[in-house]
């Protein structure tokens, strides 16, 4: 039998799942600390010899791939995200939907010992 008292609970669980703010910081802070990166590369090859320059020029070449690698996988986790809040939000339209049902039921049942108690 369902115990439709525990439809509060999982949306409690489907609203922590599915934290698309918690995820959102993620991606910004990892996109704050390869730009840093690059930056602070960037000021170091204008301090550099010109041997060192190529090497500079390949490390931020590298920190750059690192970047929009970091910036295509931010981009997917958001798609995701948006994936799962529909499927969070399907539950909870169907969990709304059979708390209703069972409050009908409790409703019918609840007239039906009335009219017995009554006869």
């Amino acid at each position: 039998m369902l115990d439709f008292a525990q439809a509060p609970t999982l949306e409690a669980e489907a609203s922590t799942l599915f934290n698309t703010e918690e995820r959102s910081k993620t991606m910004k802070t990892t996109m704050m600390k390869t730009a840093a990166l690059v930056l602070g590369l960037g000021l170091l090859a204008g301090c550099a010899s010109t041997d060192r320059m190529d090497k500079m020029e390949a490390d931020i070449a590298n920190a750059q791939a690192t970047a929009d690698a970091a910036m295509k996988a931010a981009k997917q986790a958001q798609l995701d995200a948006a994936s799962a809040q529909g499927t969070a939000d399907s539950a909870m339209s169907a969990a709304s939907a059979a708390q209703a049902t069972a409050d009908e039921c409790n409703e019918r049942c609840s007239r039906m010992s009335e009219k017995a108690m009554a006869k």
